[in-house]
């Protein structure tokens, strides 16, 4: 089975609640998902999808991306065998400097292929479904004042999702008001995960800000520290009972020393940077340290990425939280689908591959 061709797809899809995050210290925000659907065609009429997205100050914009696979990308492609993959994305690894998810796209629509192919759901290519599994919807608050963050929280709530990971990181005081209004009106009934995005620097301020939250009932914090600070990591991890999540830092320069110096609770994997391959990788070598991954995107993606995601939930065994269902929650008149949500539980289609549908 040969590829014939690489289309893209730009997409611009508006954003039920308007993004806004701290990176670095920064502020961020958005009001649309800008993405990049990648169509892989084949000379037997199977289509492969993956997908790139563009977030700001984190990746190139679309009409980049869309630049790079038109013109370095397609032709290390075409004509090549789907089931080649590592082939495939070593040649592009040897070739030519690219971001992250360039490569993941490709990856991602290679093994939708090669699902689809075989006529399995790409959990069962990937080695099954764990027993026992559930994933309970998650959804996304960011920067706002405390009680609006609260109700936001609240409204999640009513809908059956059960975990929420909320942007801090602009001003301590603000990040444990909000926490606190979130735990007066909620109470414990939600997953609480707070993402600092290296915005608090140094593993000694970290630490002021954290002491403080431990009160209200934080779950989670995810990258406290600038991402190369894996020592300063480590500090805030064996000085707080809050899990503490490397997100930024979990990078191949990274991920050894992070394992093996124990200097996080968690892993978060994201498909959208790392693809299948890499993700599983990533899963195994935390697994080897006793490590537990959680697995989500960024803001939000449409259908292809959730779905990435929810299959690589289900099928690894210390991919333990589900960040996935944004697809479903935060964007209005999303065209394409890949997971459903049934009575506060989500599902992936089985249909072969990712079982995505686009109405495009």
């Amino acid at each position: 089975m040969k590829i014939t061709d690489v289309e893209l797809i730009p997409l611009r899809i508006k954003l039920k609640l308007p993004y806004k995050s701290a990176k670095k210290g920064d502020i961020v925000g958005q009001q649309y998902l800008e993405t990049l659907v990648v169509r892989l065609r084949t000379d037997n009429g199977l289509v492969g999808y993956g997908e790139m997205a563009s977030t700001p100050k984190m990746f190139e914009t679309i009409e980049t991306l869309a630049n790079l696979i038109g013109t370095r990308i397609k032709d290390l492609v075409v004509g090549e065998d789907v089931f080649n993959v590592v082939s495939i994305l070593n040649s592009i690894y040897r070739k030519f400097k690219v971001p992250d998810a360039v490569i993941a796209s490709i990856d991602i629509a290679l093994h939708d292929l090669i699902g689809k192919y075989l006529g399995v759901p790409l959990y069962k290519l990937l080695g099954g479904r764990i027993n026992g599994k559930v994933a309970k919807p998650s959804s996304l608050i960011p920067l706002l004042p405390p009680h609006e963050a609260a109700l936001v929280a609240e409204n999640y709530m009513k809908n059956g999702v059960t975990v929420l990971k909320m942007k801090a990181g602009d001003d301590p005081v603000l990040d444990v008001e909000r926490v606190k209004h979130i735990r007066e009106l909620v109470g414990d009934k939600i997953t609480l995960i707070l993402d600092f995005g290296e915005s608090l620097g140094s593993a000694k301020r970290a630490l002021k800000i954290i002491k403080i939250l431990e009160r209200y009932g934080v779950d989670f914090i995810e990258q406290p520290v600038l991402a190369h600070d894996i020592d300063g990591l480590k500090e805030v991890s064996k000085n707080t009972d809050i899990v503490i999540v490397a997100d930024e830092s979990v990078k191949s320069e990274y991920i050894l020393r992070i394992v093996y110096k124990k200097a996080a609770d968690m892993i978060a994997l994201k498909p959208l940077n790392h693809g299948i391959i890499t993700t599983m990788k990533y899963a195994y070598i935390a697994s080897e340290g006793g490590l537990e991954c959680s697995i989500g995107t960024y803001i939000a993606q449409t259908g292809i990425l959730d779905s990435v995601g929810l299959h690589l939930y289900f099928s690894i065994p210390n991919i333990s939280v589900s960040e996935i269902g944004r697809s479903v929650l935060l964007l209005e008149n999303n065209p394409v689908v890949g997971i459903k949500m049934d009575d506060g539980v989500l599902n992936v289609f089985e249909e072969p591959g990712l079982g995505v549908k686009l109405y495009i």
